[in-house]
């Protein structure tokens, strides 16, 4: 895949219907069927941040240098630490790092005075930012297919064992500074409404993958699981 960084800034209608069903795993709600006692909250909800956020989604290919145990070094001789990148990139060439996210969400949301709008606003935010990394797992993989590549599942610093020092890494590579993004010292993102991880360029004769959802906390309490996850 070409190396470089690339930048899209993504109307959240284009997200349509796979939000709604995001929408759904996250709330148990169907927006199609939406129970009396929520009135028309969820729906202006949604309105809310889709008529005024974008999504921004960065992300950019590298080569890998030399994967040894602890490390992945890539050509410009920035580092993944940990054992998870080791593992994770095990049978790849090349890494792609991304930055996802929901810019102005915060300050959205604290203008919104009713409590009931401002929680469902929270989700719909989290199913925009589930429904991107699908968008460009999607994206990533259509393109790899062309160049008869594949790539590895999503990995996100902080989940799954993967060593949340990488966050530092991936901002360095990408500067999502740019799009609003940044990072706390404790190496939280904000807005609170963003996503990182990264993906391997892989042949497409490797079928032995590790599995995010193996590694997650949530388990059988996941909603989506192996079914829907966004991340594989």
């Amino acid at each position: 895949m070409k190396t470089g960084k690339t930048v899209l800034n993504i109307e959240l209608k284009s997200l349509e219907p796979m939000v709604n069903q995001y929408f759904k795993n996250l709330s148990g709600i169907d927006v199609t069927a939406v129970p009396e006692k929520y009135g028309d909250n969820v729906i202006r909800a949604k309105s809310a941040v889709q008529d005024h956020l974008n999504i921004f989604i960065l992300y950019r290919c590298d080569d890998i240098k030399k994967i040894e145990s602890g490390e992945v070094v890539l050509e410009n001789d920035m580092i993944f630490k940990g054992e998870m990148p080791a593992k994770i990139l095990k049978d790849a060439s090349q890494v792609i790092t991304c930055v996802i996210t929901l810019k102005g969400f915060q300050e959205l949301v604290e203008k919104e005075s009713d409590f009931l709008v401002q929680y469902f606003m929270d989700t719909w935010g989290s199913a925009y930012v589930e429904s991107a990394q699908a968008y460009l797992g999607k994206k990533i993989l259509d393109e790899l297919k062309e160049e008869n590549k594949s790539r590895t599942h999503l990995w996100s610093p902080g989940q799954y064992g993967f060593e949340l020092q990488n966050q530092r890494t991936i901002f360095n590579l990408l500067n999502p500074e740019e799009a609003g993004c940044t990072l706390t010292k404790k190496c939280m993102m904000v807005p609170v409404k963003s996503a990182s991880g990264i993906m391997g360029v892989i042949s497409p004769e490797v079928k032995d993958l590790l599995v995010p959802c193996d590694f997650c906390s949530l388990g059988a309490k996941c909603p989506t699981s192996k079914r829907g996850c966004a991340q594989l």
